[in-house]
């Protein structure tokens, strides 16, 4: 008698654990999409202006968007990526925290069997099913050419950098390299910011106290530490120095037009964010789908601001 019920047991659990691995398969087969997204640190405007683009993007098309945000983090980062792997969502996006540092992600979902999208900056690990992003080098290029066409040779500048080992802060350096800024002009003070608005604006005080009326130019690698940089020299009446950086967020926009800031390099957020999703759900979807998809960037200066806020210029997907 109790064989009997031992063997009556035994066939409900499977027929149990039948249904329910049935159940999962369906779901994950034929129910919403389920997409992954890991930020890198939303309190930088520009990131959060494509992180926002990709939700609308996922709302648009009917896609289940899960997003992190790794405050930037690595550790964070690589945990959320975990996280996603462990909820078996049907593929991953990540905005790189880190070159080097962030690269573990992509091995993770490779021997999770889940398709990774990198967003916006590189990685070292590049064995990721398919990236959207720039080529950051290509930004310092436009940035730091502008500065020599508009600032006289020789004259002193400072930088102020993203968090060290950035793609964002590797790469826009490498371009003013590139190009020859770095001996073009005398470059007084090299330093990151880390992104921050606050921290550039302290930095840019800073400098204007030590050096004085010999700073002729700031140089920023993105738009949040340029604006803290033109606020400190604002406040400190200090309207020759000239300050240019990247993302055409949408005060230094207005700032270019106003004639207090002299070059905001446009990033095109909406494309990089909406972009990754859809090349997300493509590639969930066994369809065809670009491997590698770089949004070229668009320098906004005094010539072509009337035109941008007309959207005349934009950035053309290659």
């Amino acid at each position: 008698m109790k064989g009997k019920k031992l063997i009556a047991i035994l066939l409900v659990c499977c027929v149990a654990s039948f249904v329910f691995a049935q159940g999962s398969t369906e779901s994950k087969g034929s129910g919403q999409l389920t997409i992954g997204f890991s930020s890198k640190d939303n309190s930088d405007v520009f990131v959060k202006n494509i992180t926002d683009a990709a939700t609308a993007k996922a709302a648009e098309l009917g896609v289940k968007l899960l997003m992190s945000d790794a405050r930037g983090d690595v550790n964070t980062q690589i945990s959320d990526v975990e996280n996603f792997i462990v909820q078996d969502v049907d593929a991953i996006i990540v905005i790189p925290q880190s070159v080097e540092g962030s690269a573990p992600v992509v091995s993770m979902c490779n021997e999770a069997g889940i398709p990774i999208v990198v967003c916006n900056g590189d990685i070292a690990d590049t064995s990721y099913t398919a990236f959207v992003g720039c080529t950051d080098q290509e930004s310092g290029e436009i940035l730091g050419t502008w500065m020599m066409d508009n600032v006289a040779k020789g004259s002193n500048i400072a930088i102020i950098e993203g968090p060290m080992g950035q793609s964002g802060q590797v790469g826009r350096y490498n371009g003013f390299k590139a190009v020859g800024m770095l001996d073009y002009f005398n470059v007084l003070s090299v330093q990151t910011a880390n992104w921050k608005r606050d921290e550039a604006m302290a930095l840019a005080e800073d400098w204007l106290t030590t050096y004085g009326d010999k700073l002729d130019a700031i140089v920023c690698e993105n738009d949040d530490m340029g604006m803290g940089a033109l606020s400190a020299c604002l406040a400190a009446g200090r309207s020759d120095v000239v300050v240019g950086g990247v993302d055409a967020i949408n005060d230094a926009v207005q700032a270019v037009k106003a004639g207090t800031y002299g070059i905001s390099v446009l990033q095109d957020a909406a494309g990089q964010g909406g972009g990754s999703v859809e090349v997300a759900v493509k590639i969930a979807k066994g369809e065809d789908y670009p491997v590698d998809t770089r949004i070229p960037f668009v320098g906004i200066t005094a010539q072509n601001v009337d035109a941008y806020l007309a959207g005349g210029v934009t950035a053309i997907t290659q």
